[in-house]
């Protein structure tokens, strides 16, 4: 069985690096056609648009698309082996239908190891540099407000402690933040509120410099009132945090990411839920690569009368349902709606769906 298993990972790895190589070439004509204008009108260095955007654009997506690549791929070839009698030798020697779906599981948890190596720690850094390069060469925007800015930057449990800040403008090329407010509270009493005129980030030592400050403590019923003209402090916040960088969840590491994801939850973030699916995706697609290689092998061992394309078709059929399954889930993300779970959903009704179809499956 060596040499067979060989020849299945074999083919299993040129149908997957095709159907990789196809769909990236499609999606990088696709994202040039886009932006040729700005291309043409901004003049990027050649070498700078080849390996500082493009390289980093075909990781992002070979990465993403590797879960219906595989499984196309599985399809693909193994269907062309049903249809050349090849499956029918081989388990007409006594071979198990079960042992042969081996070398599948070999290359599947292969590429899906590869793939959440990739996730976590790799495309993350490449995904930064390509959207350095979008906001240099591309009209690319931040996704936060710049006016009336309000966010949790303290969280004691232990005190009962909350700290807010808000800020009625913030100017981001200058880093300057006008009508700044914090505000403590104790139990959900006002103790302490911290107004200044305004607020400057100061980025060589990582805080905030407050000019013409005014500070009230509320002790009871007694309120003590003081006036400074600056001051420098520091909190959980910074212009990266007000301002968030388009796609900034995948420009992360994962413990990076799950750092964030941390400090977001203090600051009760609207980008909450979409941090909380980038991440749980990171875990959930290495393992919808696996069972989607399992079925994939079980529909298409079958011998059909529609050849390989029906066969592929079918395939494709599947993977909208899954991709539409993840969608669905996503979009319902909410207080109400749990993001691991809406990220999971797919592989959850897909694992049974695939131990069916095996067990259905001609021996």
């Amino acid at each position: 069985m060596k040499i067979i298993d060989a020849y299945i990972i074999k083919r299993f790895f040129y149908a997957f690096f095709f159907m990789l190589f196809a769909v990236v070439v499609i999606t990088v004509i696709v994202d040039l056609v886009e932006k040729i204008d700005y291309f043409l009108e901004k003049k990027p260095p050649i070498n700078e648009l080849i390996f500082g955007y493009y390289l980093k654009l075909i990781l992002y997506y070979a990465n993403m698309f590797a879960p219906i690549c595989v499984f196309l791929a599985v399809i693909f070839f193994t269907s062309q082996m049903a249809q050349r009698s090849e499956l029918i030798a081989i388990l007409a020697t006594g071979t198990s239908f079960y042992r042969l779906l081996i070398p599948y599981l070999v290359v599947g948890i292969t590429l899906a190891l590869i793939s959440f190596a990739l996730t976590g720690y790799v495309v993350p850094k490449a995904t930064e540099e390509r959207i350095d390069f979008e906001y240099k060469y591309t009209p690319k925007r931040k996704v936060s407000r710049d006016r009336d800015i309000h966010k949790r930057v303290i969280v004691d449990k232990k005190t009962a402690t909350e700290v807010y800040v808000y800020m009625t403008y913030f100017d981001n090329k200058r880093n300057e933040a006008f009508g700044f407010t914090m505000s403590r509270f104790v139990r959900g009493q006002l103790t302490e509120k911290l107004s200044a005129q305004k607020a400057i980030w100061q980025d060589s030592i990582q805080k905030w410099e407050l000019r013409d400050i005014i500070i009230r403590k509320i002790i009871g019923d007694k309120e003590n009132l003081q006036k400074i003209q600056k001051a420098d402090t520091t909190f959980n916040l910074g212009p990266g945090d007000i301002f968030i960088v388009e796609q900034k969840s995948e420009t992360m590491n994962t413990p990076k990411l799950v750092e964030f994801i941390h400090n977001e939850e203090i600051r009760g973030s609207e980008i909450l839920n979409d941090l909380k699916v980038q991440r749980y995706r990171r875990f959930s697609d290495p393992v919808a690569l696996i069972i989607l290689t399992i079925i994939g092998y079980a529909i298409s061992s079958r011998k059909s009368r529609g050849g390989t394309a029906l066969q592929i078709g079918i395939g494709v059929l599947i993977s909208i349902v899954y991709i539409a399954l993840l969608l669905a889930g996503t979009l319902f993300v909410g207080d109400s709606f749990n993001a691991e779970i809406a990220v999971w959903i797919p592989n959850i009704l897909f694992f049974p769906i695939s131990i069916f179809l095996l067990r259905l499956a001609p021996k």
